[in-house]
């Protein structure tokens, strides 16, 4: 995103692997949907979500619609089929700093209030929220320990959490829990793009195949993320205590954190755009 309203240009880069959850993004839909159709007027209810579309599409550069209330009386249903259809892809069918951008709009319009947009952040387990600063709209970036500190319970892991993990391990020479991360974030991804509650606490190799079936990515990516997973459960200190000398090089970690990263990007970005 070359001219945002709410970010700086280093915190794009910060927030480069930086995941909101489907569970999310549906929350937050059927919020406004509510408030959309809180009033009993259709012309009112067909405008908001007209406004929001078109709100979500500036951010996007999608194509604006253009409303034509002379219209209404003849086109009624088919205005309403039309907004209801591409209502539901206001949030998802963006990308992070664009949710950033719309969900900033949202505040200034007075849409919703930066404490609501936090509070769900925070359960979110995300590493941004909302502030104001001399009366201008702002994100602020949680570093990776305060993240961690206040999703000290949570299940849910964020990958730019998980990323930065990885590159810290290979910092440290720690070539065993690179892979032992990168074969955590295919597993977070994996669950998320699945989005069902009852494979959250399991095993990436437990649900593979409903992942194979509903990830975007061709199948020899598919083989390498799970052969991945599978070399985690056998390398010494990957996924084990172990006295063994983990076998996994230096030029083996560099390749695992750039496949990683790149598989990770190309995942959400077809997932968001087909």
């Amino acid at each position: 995103m070359k001219f945002p309203m709410y970010l700086e240009d280093g915190q794009i880069e910060q927030l480069e692997y930086e995941v909101l959850s489907k569970d999310f993004y549906i929350y937050l839909t059927r919020f406004f949907n509510h408030w959309c159709e809180e009033t009993n007027d259709f012309a009112s209810m067909v405008m908001r979500k007209n406004k929001l579309i078109n709100l979500s599409r500036s951010v996007s550069g999608g194509k604006i619609y253009t409303l034509n209330v002379d219209d209404w009386g003849e086109f009624m249903s088919e205005e309403l089929a039309w907004h209801e259809s591409h209502f539901f892809l206001i949030f998802r069918d963006l990308s992070i700093f664009e949710f950033i951008e719309f969900a900033g709009d949202l505040i200034k319009l007075d849409y919703c209030k930066p404490r609501f947009l936090n509070d769900l952040l925070k359960k979110e387990g995300a590493s941004f929220k909302f502030y104001y600063s001399e009366s201008k709209l702002k994100i602020e970036i949680l570093s990776i320990e305060e993240i961690e500190k206040a999703n000290l319970n949570s299940e849910h892991i964020n990958i730019r959490t998980l990323v930065n993990r990885m590159d810290v391990a290979y910092e440290q020479n720690d070539f065993a829990s690179v892979l032992h991360s990168s074969a955590s974030i295919f597993e977070t991804m994996a669950k998320d793009i699945i989005g069902i509650e009852t494979i959250q606490d399991k095993t990436l190799k437990s649900f593979f195949d409903r992942y194979k079936t509903d990830s975007k990515l061709p199948t020899e990516v598919l083989d390498y993320i799970l052969a991945t997973y599978d070399k985690r459960n056998i390398t010494s200190l990957a996924g084990h205590g172990s006295l063994t000398i983990p076998n996994i090089t230096k030029e083996e970690s560099i390749i695992l954190i750039e496949m990683t990263k790149a598989f990770v990007r190309i995942e959400y970005r077809i997932q968001r755009e087909i």
